[in-house]
């Protein structure tokens, strides 16, 4: 079996040409109508609990916020008549929609916000239409 030789010139020519193309490519722009929110949550000191302690649970108001793939918070307690508040703080497009068909909201661009008042104890499993591997749940007690 023999081994074809390249000549080192034609090697050298070939890597030089290959670094003047890598080192000379522009940065894409960025575009314009990309929004460059953090995520803002809610930072609470945990508490020592114990196996089995029940979670909180909130009144009056909540608010989850939509991220590009992602629910904060995921898994959420309130009471009977609380407020819950979808934000969508990611690029692309989510909605909130229950499972069992009993809320959802349109699509929600950057900055958008959807509101559903809970009114009877139950578990309600909701997604993102848009994205099936967003889901949440909301307890209500």
């Amino acid at each position: 079996m023999t081994t074809a030789r390249v000549p080192r010139s034609i090697l050298a020519v070939s890597l030089s040409a290959l670094l003047v193309a890598c080192g000379t490519h522009a940065a894409e722009p960025t575009p314009t109508n990309l929004h460059t929110a953090t995520l803002v949550t809610q930072t609470r000191t945990p508490t020592p609990t114990s196996a089995g302690t029940a979670p909180e649970v909130l009144f009056g108001s909540a608010t989850i916020e939509m991220g590009d793939r992602f629910f904060i918070q995921p898994q959420l307690v309130v009471g009977t008549g609380t407020t819950v508040t979808w934000v969508n703080r990611g690029q692309e497009e989510h909605t909130a929609t229950a499972r069992d068909g009993s809320f959802g909201s349109p699509s929600l661009a950057f900055g958008s916000t959807y509101k559903f008042t809970f009114t009877k104890p139950g578990i309600y499993a909701y997604y993102c239409m848009n994205h099936g591997d967003m889901r949440g749940q909301v307890e209500v007690r």
